[in-house]
């Protein structure tokens, strides 16, 4: 409600189907039905003050120019004319707002929806902006996940699809499309809250089910390297490369996707067979020639 009060009236309950407009719950209107009386005696009292200084504005326009009163005398009707003008506008107003608190003690379904929980009960007195009912809206089922941070930060993004099944009926299944990925992780279980929306009924996909998504991500190749590994070419990143006759090191800029707590994603600058250097890049210069490990310890 907009308004605090003492609930005297809930109409609906968890389960209920509703549609927008109806009732779902009522305040004590009692005060605010004296305010809107008030203010309706307020406005007709102004009414009655300008319907009797509008012939008086009138008949002293009439007499001003063979000057049967003063000029005084004509200015002050024509103020008096103006005020009441002005204290009908006033009460008007005053009406408006009445009505308008008045029409605050009920509660509205806003839309069509299923009520899904009660959180107040008739008799409470409730504050103004207080929850007194949640309604799940008849405008598409959402299904919600908390992806892990690799798969949020590499590869998800708004407008992929996804399929969605039951926990609890495998075989049910229904398209959805992802629409919402929280910017910032959970403070509690460090995943992004995602929401997809699904392509489903209730009938088939019913609320607060538990629900598994299958998301298909095309592969793109990368390849993962210790964080030990990365030099710097002129401010960007860079790895050394032995050459295979030689032996001999020199950079090669990199690009990077992503930086783990364990390894970097290299999207580009590597070719298949190249020798990276992981141990001792510090000390490294060009063209310095260094000694391989034993076969049996270099990775790929």
């Amino acid at each position: 409600f907009r308004l605090a009060g003492k609930v005297v009236e809930r109409s609906v309950s968890a389960g209920s189907v509703v549609h927008a407009g109806d009732v779902l719950a009522r305040l004590d209107d009692t005060v605010p039905q004296q305010m809107l009386r008030t203010a309706l005696a307020e406005n007709a009292t102004a009414k009655a003050a300008l319907e009797q200084a509008a012939p008086l504005k009138q008949r002293a326009a009439a007499l001003l120019p063979v000057e049967a009163i003063s000029r005084n005398d004509y200015d002050d009707a024509v103020r008096r004319y103006k005020t009441a003008q002005d204290q009908v506008q006033a009460t008007q107003a005053q009406v408006r707002v009445a009505q308008e608190q008045l029409g605050y003690t009920r509660l509205m379904a806003p839309e069509d929806g299923i009520v899904t929980d009660r959180l107040v009960e008739a008799g409470e007195v409730v504050a103004a902006g207080q929850p007194v009912l949640r309604m799940a809206a008849d405008d598409g089922l959402d299904a919600q996940f908390d992806m892990p941070e690799a798969l949020a930060q590499s590869r998800l993004a708004v407008g992929m699809t996804m399929k969605v099944c039951l926990d609890a009926a495998p075989a049910t299944c229904a398209p959805a499309a992802i629409y919402e990925i929280a910017p910032d992780t959970d403070p509690l279980t460090r995943t992004y809250h995602t929401k997809a929306l699904l392509r489903a009924t209730r009938d088939m996909m019913p609320l607060g089910a538990v629900v598994t998504g299958r998301l298909s991500v095309p592969s793109t190749p990368a390849v993962h390297l210790p964080p030990a590994a990365l030099a710097v070419q002129d401010g960007k990143p860079a790895v050394w490369i032995v050459a295979p006759d030689t032996l001999r090191v020199f950079l090669r800029p990199v690009t990077i996707t992503r930086y783990a707590t364990d390894d970097v994603v290299i999207a580009s600058g590597l070719n298949a067979g190249d020798r990276v250097v992981t141990a001792g890049v510090q000390a490294l210069y060009p063209q310095e020639k260094v000694s391989l490990l034993d076969e049996a310890d270099v990775h790929p």
